[in-house]
């Protein structure tokens, strides 16, 4: 990932953090930059956020029904 995108995002994206090894979205963390969504997994799981299965990704776009 770009810097740029990890710092400042892409407008209209929101990012989640992804788990590589269950593969789905934790935490509920629904962040506008990749970098914002890293400090919140920080905050809600400390030290453990180190390890090499979570990373950044976009939330997939969900259709609101009326």
């Amino acid at each position: 990932m770009r810097q740029v995108i990890y710092q400042r995002g892409i407008s209209g994206e929101k990012y989640g953090i992804w788990n590589c090894q269950s593969k789905e979205f934790q935490f509920g963390i629904s962040e506008d930059t990749p970098m914002l969504a890293v400090a919140r997994l920080h905050q809600k799981i400390g030290n453990d956020a180190r390890k090499g299965r979570f990373e950044p990704r976009p939330l997939p776009h969900t259709k609101k029904e009326n």
